[in-house]
């Protein structure tokens, strides 16, 4: 389930002013002002802050773990999860005598991405772990940090991907540069969201790939052992196997 203050309605653009459009959906994602109001002090909540930060690893994890992690007790996390599963913005499931959270769906990690990207005019010092965080990191289920941000850039610069009025589409050059890295590029044209996507990068300040390649990339990068998860939520560590493959397909070097 969607969380309730987001308003989405379908429709098709017809003709427009200066001639005929194309036939796509509109997607309209006003919010209340009360609403958003209610979700902007959820948010704000530093301890709610730390929490859904945590999740934004893609992963389910314990109201232990996310109360070790936001340096509260457990009671006090169990408090701050009440208030954001009322809300809709994690979900819960319960196996056997634990009870495991996770973001309620992309829609809110994406939220969480860019609202993480809208510049201040005091830009605070960052700590060490968000330093670590911001060379690499797992922004739900796909990559982000420095190394995406500047996977991103290569895969337009060389071709891959092509800015078309605004949005980014796959081009047959980026087809088969994912096809030589053993991703199924079918599957990804028939997922039931965007094949390709640009994510802003809220320490970068710039654009990361997300959609279902995204996804695909981060999943292979994983499995291949390009990447690792580390100790902390959303910690990504780039191996020297990933290095030397960033530089082979891409000439990056990380």
């Amino acid at each position: 389930m969607g969380a309730p203050w987001l308003l989405k309605v379908k429709g098709t653009l017809g003709r427009g002013r200066f001639g005929p459009r194309r036939n796509v959906p509109i997607y309209d994602w006003r919010m209340a002002a009360a609403e958003l109001a209610t979700i902007g002090a959820l948010i704000a909540d530093p301890t709610r802050a730390e929490i859904l930060c945590a999740l934004m690893d893609g992963r389910a994890h314990t109201g232990g773990e996310l109360a070790r992690h936001a340096g509260v007790s457990p009671s006090t996390a169990s408090e701050h999860l009440s208030r954001l599963l009322d809300a809709a913005l994690v979900c819960v499931e319960a196996q056997g005598r634990h009870r495991y959270f996770r973001l309620a769906d992309r829609q809110t990690a994406e939220l969480l991405e860019l609202l993480g990207a809208v510049a201040t005019p005091i830009t605070p010092k960052r700590p060490r772990s968000t330093e670590r965080l911001a060379h690499a990191r797992s922004c739900y289920d796909h990559l982000a940090g420095e190394v995406a941000a500047n996977i991103y850039e290569r895969l337009v610069d060389t071709g891959g991907l092509a800015i078309d009025d605004g949005s980014v589409v796959l081009t047959e050059t980026g087809r088969r540069f994912f096809e030589e890295l053993g991703i199924d590029v079918d599957a990804a044209l028939k997922a039931k969201r965007p094949t390709v996507r640009p994510c802003l990068d809220w320490t970068e300040r710039r654009h990361h790939l997300a959609g279902a390649l995204g996804a695909a990339l981060f999943d292979m990068m994983l499995a291949d052992r390009w990447i690792r998860r580390g100790q902390r939520p959303r910690s990504i560590t780039v191996s020297e196997k990933g290095a030397a493959a960033l530089r082979q397909h891409l000439r990056l070097v990380v």
